[in-house]
């Protein structure tokens, strides 16, 4: 598995849409960057306690118009790069000839680790880039509860360790990030299971996303909306009995894609 998993995670990692999909993200980041953050850079020569990076990078605040952008639509870009080519790879022969060498069972397992490897650094190294660009213009203090700046409390998933070890904080929630966003992505390999339109089957994990978001703000269950639980400010409280359960509904998918790949022949048209 290993010669074949280093093949997919190249064809993954060295192609034209990887780097589409990153240039989108940390575009969307300098965009943030020059309309809310640069303007705060004279607040650090003010007498006052300044304002933290931790506050007011695109994942840390719930008001800008970019944050909005890149995290309803961050599904679509983690499937960019790599969520189509298990349908490429059945139509043009590229399968047959990998499952011929190495193993279907192989072959298989690579392509999901490939996928959802993928997708999750397309999520969470734009996100690492903003943090590192705000820090140009804000300090990197660590957020006062008592002041009202910050969009995390008491009601907020890990809030005590937000405001008392806010970098491993940042790291926990990336880590939460990265799984989430490449499992997203994985749903369309399972997707392959009944469908063999590419592009359909590429939008596949935005309209789960979508359709979560929608049900949750439907039905008032807004702690189930991966859409506002994902990005590190909350938008809406993480609640750990829906991040389980949903995470544990998107590894379903994934292995009932590996059920019935490792059992069927390659032949995908």
């Amino acid at each position: 598995m290993k010669h074949y998993l280093r093949l997919e995670l190249n064809r993954a990692f060295r192609g034209r849409y990887m780097a589409i999909a990153l240039l989108v993200g940390c575009g969307l980041s300098l965009w943030h960057f020059y309309d809310y953050i640069w303007p705060l850079r004279t607040c650090v020569l003010q007498g006052s306690y300044p304002l933290s990076s931790f506050d007011r990078w695109i994942g840390g605040e719930n008001y800008s118009f970019q944050a909005k952008i890149y995290f309803m639509f961050l599904p679509i870009l983690c499937a960019l790069p790599h969520s189509a080519s298990w349908l490429f790879d059945g139509a043009s022969g590229f399968g047959n000839q990998a499952v011929i060498r190495w193993g279907q069972r192989e072959y298989v397992r690579a392509k999901y680790l490939a996928t959802f490897l993928s997708g999750a650094a397309v999520a969470v190294l734009p996100l690492l880039f903003d943090f590192l660009v705000t820090n140009l213009a804000a300090p990197a203090v660590c957020p006062q509860a008592g002041y009202g700046l910050s969009p995390i409390n008491e009601t907020k998933l890990w809030s005590d360790l937000y405001f008392s070890h806010p970098f491993l904080y940042l790291s926990a929630y990336l880590l939460m990030d990265g799984v989430f966003y490449g499992l997203f992505t994985t749903l369309s390999l399972t997707g392959t299971i009944f469908l063999r339109n590419r592009y359909l089957v590429q939008l596949l994990p935005f309209l789960a996303y979508m359709g979560l978001y929608c049900l949750g703000s439907t039905t008032g269950h807004l702690s189930m909306c991966p859409a506002g639980f994902l990005r590190p400010s909350q938008l809406f409280a993480a609640q750990p009995p829906w991040v389980i359960g949903e995470a544990a509904i998107l590894l379903a998918a994934g292995g009932l894609f590996i059920h019935h790949s490792e059992r069927q022949e390659m032949g995908l048209l």
